[in-house]
Parts: C-alpha cells; structure tokens; sequence
C-alpha cells in the first residue's frame, strides 16, 4: 500500500518512493487511465494516457531509475509466476520467457482507496511498469491539492536553504 498524508510525510519517504508518488499524483490528477515506466540499457521513458492519447513526460532521473522496480513490489501485492520450461525459438540468443508480476497497489489519499492494476515485466535490463488506473476523475481534485501543498513545500524548503547559504557565505 502506498499512502498519502501530507507534503511532510512526501519529503520523508526514499527518493524512489517519493517519484513513485508524484508520477502516480501527476497521473491521478491528469485523470489518466494508464501510467507506464518503459526500461532500456540507458534509461527509462515514462508516459501516460489521458483521454486515449498516450503523453511522454520526463524520463525517471538515472539515480531513481534502477530502484523503481523493488520499490513498486515492495508497496504493491503482485503474483510472481513461476516461470514455466519454455524454449524460445525465436528472438535473441539466449531469450527465455519471463511471465509478467502482476496485482494492485492500493493507494489511499484524502481518505479514500483506489486500486491500481500492477503488471512488470521482470526482464532487465529491459521490461516495464503498467499501472492501469481506474476512476482517477474521482482523485483528481485531491491530488491536485497534495501536489500543490508538495511543490509549495519544496519551494519553502528550497528558499530556506538558499538563504542559509547566502547568509553563510556573506559571512
């Protein structure tokens, strides 16, 4: 499960934790009906779907990208198949069938639950994570709201910093 109580609670969580919530926030406030995080050899592509087009967005940051899979089965209840005896014919030299980790995340914001339909493909380095989103409308406004309490924090904290360290080097 993954919970949303406050912009101070964002902050604190594991960077790769805390990106899991805002693409998942971005999303639900976007109304979309999917969110997937494609892997390559060099990095990730992330995009969702809004209104039956899909949307690339930003690409997962290099030091959160190796992290998203453990921390996306480590808050969600996925089934890890075994794999069965399958002799690939077809493909690269040394494929074999990997069947996709399937479930739901539940998350809960604003006193509500939603669950999400998970699916991963294990492969690495390649593969994916689909979260497949149903009622974001019902969402959208709270997590509008949690983002802009999130950004406004970040602001805050941002500022304080900058300050400090203008201080700082005055002296």
């Amino acid at each position: 499960m993954l919970s949303y109580e406050s912009a101070e609670q964002l902050l604190a969580e594991p960077e790769a934790r805390r990106y899991l919530h805002v693409i998942l926030l971005n999303a639900l406030r976007d109304q979309a009906t999917q969110l997937e995080i494609r892997f390559g050899e060099t990095g990730g592509l992330l995009y969702y779907r809004v209104h039956g087009r899909d949307w690339e967005l930003a690409p997962p940051p290099e030091t959160i990208y190796p992290l998203l899979k453990e921390t996306v089965r480590s808050v969600a209840r996925l089934v890890q198949p075994e794999r069965p005896d399958v002799t690939v014919l077809a493909g690269v030299p040394g494929a074999r069938y990997e069947p996709l980790e399937v479930g739901w995340l539940t998350y809960q914001m604003a006193g509500q639950w939603l669950d999400i339909v998970v699916r991963i493909d294990p492969r690495e380095p390649f593969g994916f994570i689909r979260f497949d989103i149903d009622a974001a409308e019902e969402f959208a406004s709270a997590a509008g709201e949690a983002l802009a309490a999130y950004a406004a924090r970040l602001a805050a904290d941002t500022l304080a910093t900058d300050g400090r360290l203008s201080t700082e080097s005055a002296l």
